[in-house]
């Protein structure tokens, strides 16, 4: 006859190493979606990065509820800025000109031809306070000819 504790343990073993492939089973399909879902967008967000040092650049792209027919693709650029850059709700000819910046920046690293909306989003978090958000969403032809009329530096802000 077999000892009982003897077959215990190799069971338990196997329960220890089961949740260990598990877990690295997991944690690499997080990885593969992860590097799938934001590898077309990373030059973007990297060049907004380094244009912008202090802020936090995110780039999603895609169809919202992509399931169902007739929803716009979008390329959402969102920039979450430092309390010290401007406020982003009462400085809008600022933030006007930060988002034609940003798409600017896209139209550069991105192919826009595949988008019809781009939308920014400028955000600010003041500590104990609500923060603070400038959108705008613009079909890419209205950015295209918006970038196409290039603005003097003394009418930028």
């Amino acid at each position: 006859m077999t000892d009982p504790s003897l077959s215990d343990s190799r069971t338990g073993r196997r329960v220890v190493l089961g949740m260990f492939a598990f877990g690295l089973i997991m944690v690499s399909l997080l990885w593969l979606y992860w590097e799938l879902y934001t590898r077309p967008f990373r030059p973007l967000q990297n060049a907004i990065a380094a244009a912008y040092p202090d802020a936090r650049p995110s780039v999603i792209g895609g169809r919202h509820k992509s399931h169902q027919p007739g929803h716009p693709k979008i390329l959402r650029l969102v920039l979450q800025m430092p309390m010290s850059d401007f406020n982003p709700e009462t400085e809008t000819g600022h933030s006007e000109a930060r988002a034609v910046d940003l798409v600017r920046l896209a139209e550069e690293h991105v192919d826009l031809s595949g988008y019809q909306i781009v939308e920014v989003h400028l955000v600010q978090r003041p500590p104990e306070h609500g923060q603070r958000i400038w959108s705008v969403s613009r079909p890419v032809e209205e950015w295209r000819e918006i970038l196409s009329h290039p603005v003097s530096p003394a009418a930028k802000p």
